[in-house]
């Protein structure tokens, strides 16, 4: 068993919507990433996301509406469900998903050609 400190993890990440992979569980993985500005339109269409805001505070937007969470505050993402992050400041963020979770996504345009 190894401890592991999501503080040090969080300062790990370099660069904006690149999550880090901090454990896995079974299939599951537990990946941090920073959300700063805005991220494009994309989906999982196998694999639904859970957020968990650890620093800060995210707006979650689906074609539906958008959600703003703040620390400690987290949402699932379904499957196949068109969605982007964005943030004002720099926010941190765990993400669970599946191990084989493509972490940036299918751009949304690339979807709605096919």
């Amino acid at each position: 068993m190894k401890k592991v400190n999501f503080k040090e993890k969080g300062r790990e990440i370099r660069e904006a919507f690149y999550p880090i992979q901090v454990s896995q569980i079974d299939s599951a993985a537990i990946r941090m990433a920073v959300i700063d500005g805005e991220y494009r339109w994309h989906i999982h269409p196998e694999e639904d996301e859970f957020f968990i805001v650890v620093e800060g505070e995210i707006q979650l937007e689906t074609k539906s509406g958008e959600v703003t969470l703040r620390e400690w505050e987290g949402i699932r993402v379904p499957k196949g469900m068109p969605h982007r992050t964005k943030s004002k400041e720099p926010a941190v963020v765990l993400i669970i998903e599946p191990v084989n979770t493509n972490t940036r996504g299918i751009p949304i345009e690339e979807v709605e050609t096919e």
